[in-house]
């Protein structure tokens, strides 16, 4: 990273528009090479992908992820990619970035790039990268439509579908980057997910993925809690991204080779607490790292409200542990890390 010195806040804003109250319409950018499958106000269409649950938006179509699909957890998720780019040095593992600059090269063929971001939550991702390449068609895909402060890139287009029923919407070897973060909560399939991924790689197409481990960790980066005790119960299989690299490769050793993979970990404090991170002259990137780290963790107690309140917890319980928990991120009271796994594989051409 490079050695930069900083003192200033982020200054991120949240979202607070609600998909029920959006106006009606699609948020494909009109001129997008192809149109949104969905237009996530109307009122016929709405109650079918979004649902209400202890004040908060969710999902309809899958019960495995429950998190909140409204403006407030998207500018949550927008805080987060914020500091998922500061402590990555961009939108992905700079290990990543030389394969993922070939891939999304000028096709000689004449065909556009394209990107695919499946579980693409607030869109952030997307629209970054559809920034950073104009030439490219950038598609996010989600159980419920982002929600957007201001039009999205004219290359991007945004899809509701359930990656639990596949890829097979999408044609073989279609894209140069398939991306995903934080999606195994709600995938009951994992590795045939990364294999479909693999199938709608093109030759040289780069598959990149992001987890946050569901365990936190002490000053020493060893674990000492779980995050989510409840969540193994909801899907055994929420925490099939520790195996993601063990499949990547064994993926390579049978019928889907790969030119090269990686694996990084990426350890971000809850905070800028760390002694690197204190005094006149810091990191600036991983100073602004922690701290957003910070500030998505603050909101986290808010966002499994809803599923700890459909678990059966009192109200008053629930609403205590959350305060408490405000209360011991904006003090810093605990040291802790949270490790960030980071996986990169290049299709062989």
């Amino acid at each position: 990273m490079e050695d930069e010195t900083t003192s200033q806040s982020s200054g991120m804003t949240s979202r607070s528009e609600s998909p029920f109250d959006a106006a009606e319409g699609s948020v494909a950018a009109p001129s997008s090479p192809r149109t949104s499958v969905y237009s996530y106000a109307s009122s016929v269409d709405k109650h079918l992908v979004l649902r209400e649950l202890h004040g908060r938006i969710v999902n309809n179509t899958n019960d495995k992820y429950v998190l909140p699909a409204d403006g407030e957890e998207h500018g949550r998720l927008d805080v987060q990619h914020e500091m998922l780019k500061a402590a990555l040095g961009g939108l992905y593992v700079r290990q990543a970035a030389p394969a993922v600059r070939r891939a999304l090269a000028f096709r000689k063929d004449g065909d556009p790039n394209a990107i695919l971001d499946i579980g693409t939550g607030s869109g952030c991702w997307v629209v970054d990268m559809a920034k950073q390449y104009p030439h490219a068609e950038a598609v996010g895909m989600d159980l419920a439509p982002p929600n957007f402060i201001s039009p999205p890139p004219d290359n991007t287009r945004f899809e509701c579908d359930d990656a639990n029923h596949g890829l097979s919407q999408y044609f073989p070897e279609s894209f140069d980057v398939v991306h995903s973060r934080c999606i195994t909560i709600g995938v009951t399939d994992y590795r045939s997910l990364l294999e479909q991924a693999y199938n709608v790689l093109r030759p040289g197409g780069v598959l990149l993925t992001v987890d946050c481990d569901m365990l936190a960790y002490d000053e020493n980066q060893e674990p000492i809690l779980a995050m989510n005790e409840d969540e193994p119960k909801r899907n055994p299989k929420a925490n099939a991204y520790l195996n993601t690299s063990k499949w990547i490769k064994e993926m390579g050793e049978n019928n889907c080779p790969w030119e090269e993979f990686g694996e990084r970990a990426v350890w971000v404090p809850l905070g800028p607490w760390t002694k690197e991170l204190e005094g006149d002259r810091v990191n600036r990137r991983e100073f602004i790292a922690a701290q957003l780290m910070q500030e998505d963790f603050l909101n986290m107690g808010d966002t499994v409200r809803p599923l700890l309140l459909a678990s059966g917890n009192p109200a008053e319980t629930v609403d205590r542990w959350i305060r408490e928990q405000k209360d011991e991120v904006s003090g810093m009271k605990a040291k802790l890390y949270f490790k960030w796994i980071c996986n990169w594989a290049v299709k062989k051409k």
